[in-house]
């Protein structure tokens, strides 16, 4: 009986065609693609998780310890949080304004990354969403509006799809690409952490931080006004007459 043939060799990078139960044709990955594929929607995995945890920061604990500040230090209290919040966000209009304006190339991309989001969640296209994609459109809002392309970038990596069809080498690229997503994701959650409101949550379960609080709001509220007042001044200086929106040029 003649020996059987053994079969022949196949390179390590491509995928192989192996005759089914049925007959048919079907592809077999290589060990190592496979390999890469599943580590890349691991992270893919991972970088919608994260979304998630920069939303419910954004959308959810931040209301809640708004909430909490109002009723542990008062009416007058939350006036002076209140008013700290609007100084703060003079500041960053200000910066905003004082920035150099978004370049071209880079608003395009601002509004083709938004319009390719609004095709898949925007609820006149999607019909009945779930809450998930409910707060995924309020985030992707929450970036057009501030010009945010690299989270719309990652919002657009969380809901993407496999990559089966990309050769080996483009799987490393795409690996590493989606890892630097990732750790942008993380400095970005460290950053809103580390901000208010969030940065007092342990002093608002504090009870002797509260009644210090309360000793210092008056003063405060005082010499906040008169900054405040100073602030918007400058910001109603910087406000551009044609009243385009900052980055979009007038043609």
């Amino acid at each position: 009986m003649p020996a059987e043939r053994p079969p022949a060799a196949t390179t390590p990078e491509r995928r192989e065609a192996m005759a089914g139960g049925d007959g048919k044709a079907r592809i077999v990955l290589h060990p190592r693609v496979a390999k890469k594929l599943g580590e890349i929607e691991n992270q893919r995995h991972h970088l919608a998780v994260l979304i998630e945890e920069l939303e419910t920061l954004l959308h959810r604990k931040r209301d809640a310890l708004l909430a909490l500040y109002a009723r542990t230090v008062g009416e007058l209290e939350y006036e002076l949080f209140r008013l700290e919040v609007a100084i703060s966000e003079l500041r960053r209009s200000m910066d905003y304004l004082e920035a150099p304006l978004m370049p071209p190339e880079e608003a395009r991309a601002l509004k083709a990354a938004y319009r390719r989001l609004c095709r898949k969640l925007h609820p006149d296209v999607a019909g009945s969403m779930s809450p998930a994609r409910q707060r995924q459109w309020q985030l992707v809002q929450y970036a057009y509006r501030g010009g945010d392309l690299e989270l719309l970038k990652a919002l657009e990596e969380g809901m993407g799809g496999p990559v089966e069809d990309e050769a080996p080498g483009d799987l490393d690229a795409e690996a590493k690409r989606l890892a630097a997503l990732i750790e942008a994701q993380k400095e970005r959650i460290a950053r809103t952490i580390s901000s208010p409101p969030f940065c007092y949550e342990s002093q608002l379960r504090d009870e002797a931080w509260v009644a210090a609080k309360r000793q210092e709001l008056k003063r405060k509220i005082s010499a906040g006004e008169a900054r405040k007042e100073h602030l918007q001044a400058r910001y109603d200086g910087l406000l551009p007459s044609s009243g385009r929106p900052h980055g979009e040029s007038s043609k």
